[in-house]
């Protein structure tokens, strides 16, 4: 039995704490707070202060499951331990903070974008592929902030503090999983703006328009406001035209007049499923396959640095990747 810590009790890392206890590990919690611990043992799970007690235990890898600002350090701390780490999205809160982990083996550190995990996405970008050159594409994620977890007041969460809040950095998804199905953008005209409507210190709403060149163009918008909770992605080709709506759980290819249908299974749970048991199988000596490296998570980061950079300014920026 594999034996992981999951450092950060909070809503996701609880969720893992569940799955990996499903799919069979041993699991020990290891809270931000070290008051939480007392919590956690009235509900017989086993914890400890600090992932060095967690190692003493037995743990061979690490789930980083703390707060934005946080990740670099801890994963630092993890790797300092000799422990395989998967950290929560995005990495940290720029590429250049994500830079400080140039000093240890970034191979020993991967990163759950968990839309990589959907077989919607997959699905999705096989069937546009097939609809020709593609002319350009819009994706979107809605959701109105307050709404997301009930009973929780929305102002405690991580993704409302300065310097590591927004909906840019918390809904990272979108960037990724384009960059990682479809390529990754050469410039991007970006807007993002606080309405001031919830109270928050960062952004709100953010919206671009992202040059793929030969691939066309892509306009990516999310946000915090919207009442109406929606996931979507459309990508217009030379033959037709696909549309997945994540929420409805279901793809439509629109090609000769006709439209087809495809229904997407998934559970709350599955896409998390997929995730952890790829990082447990990595920790028994399995291969790398859709957790994002570190590289990659930082290619994201770069997307966003320099959408923030051409809100600020007004003007076009070019995207430069350190890989």
């Amino acid at each position: 039995m594999i034996i992981l810590a999951v450092l950060g009790t909070g809503s996701i890392g609880m969720r893992h704490v569940k799955v990996l206890s499903l799919l069979g590990a041993k699991v020990i919690a290891v809270p931000a707070r070290p008051e939480r611990a007392a919590e956690l043992a009235e509900q017989g799970m086993i914890s400890a202060r600090s992932l060095e007690d967690a190692k003493r235990m037995g743990a061979l890898g690490v789930v980083v499951a703390t707060d934005t600002s946080r990740h670099v350090k801890d994963c630092l701390e993890a790797c300092a331990l000799d422990m395989p780490v998967l950290c929560e999205k995005p990495l940290a809160v720029s590429a250049s903070q994500a830079s400080e982990l140039a000093a240890v083996d970034r191979s020993r550190i991967l990163v759950g974008y968990t839309l990589r995990f959907d077989d919607g996405f997959r699905i999705a970008f096989d069937e546009a592929a097939g609809l020709g050159r593609p002319h350009f594409l819009v994706a979107e994620c809605r959701s109105y902030l307050p709404s997301w977890r009930k009973g929780r007041d929305y102002r405690g969460n991580y993704c409302v503090k300065p310097g590591e809040g927004g909906v840019l950095l918390d809904l990272s998804h979108e960037v990724d999983y384009l960059n990682h199905f479809y390529g990754k953008p050469t410039n991007v005209s970006g807007l993002s703006r606080n309405l001031g409507s919830l109270g928050i210190a960062e952004e709100e709403i953010a919206s671009a328009v992202m040059d793929y060149g030969e691939r066309g163009f892509g306009v990516l918008t999310v946000d915090y406001l919207s009442r109406q909770t929606s996931r979507s992605l459309t990508v217009a080709s030379e033959k037709g035209e696909m549309r997945y709506d994540f929420v409805g759980k279901v793809i439509q290819v629109f090609s000769g007049g006709d439209t087809r249908t495809i229904a997407v299974e998934r559970d709350a749970d599955t896409i998390y499923e997929r995730e952890d048991g790829e990082f447990l199988d990595i920790l028994e000596g399995g291969e790398r396959k859709l957790l994002a490296s570190t590289a990659e998570a930082v290619d994201a980061l770069t997307v966003i640095d320099a959408w923030k950079k051409s809100s600020d300014s007004g003007t076009r920026v070019e995207i430069k990747y350190a890989s």
